[in-house]
């Protein structure tokens, strides 16, 4: 039931207020693909399923196994105060480093990123639920 209203907010011509976000999918506990947005993380995935620009739908034109296979997406809700990309490039970076990255990963290649302390708790987090996909 906590699904049954959404109210969205457009200021400026824009949607306004739906946060910054770090999203990760997943395949049989490991991940194939990370990005960050300002967009509803809804709305980015389904972006990357259905557009035909591969630039956006960058899953559907880089995973040949969408159409077959079972994947999860989960998002973390980042501070607006974050920087997106160089929070993807870590997470990226420590997914790779500890061994989660999928060998069907589509996305970005991981880079020497150092973790600092203000990131720890967000790639123990996602470490954590990515483990907590593998029992389902």
């Amino acid at each position: 039931m906590g699904r049954d209203l959404v109210e969205l907010h457009i200021r400026g011509g824009d949607l306004a207020d739906s946060g910054s976000w770090l999203y990760v999918w997943l395949l049989e506990g490991h991940v194939i693909y990370v990005g960050a947005t300002g967009l509803p993380p809804e709305v980015r995935t389904w972006l990357h399923l259905h557009d035909p620009n591969p630039d956006i739908g960058r899953v559907k034109a880089r995973y040949p196994g969408l159409g077959a296979d079972s994947l999860d997406v989960i998002a973390f809700r980042l501070s607006d105060s974050m920087p997106r990309s160089e929070i993807k490039a870590t997470v990226i970076a420590h997914l790779s480093a500890v061994g989660l990255l999928s060998e069907h990963y589509v996305g970005d290649p991981p880079q020497n990123k150092s973790i600092g302390d203000e990131l720890s708790s967000l790639l123990l987090l996602i470490t954590n639920r990515i483990g907590q996909s593998e029992g389902r």
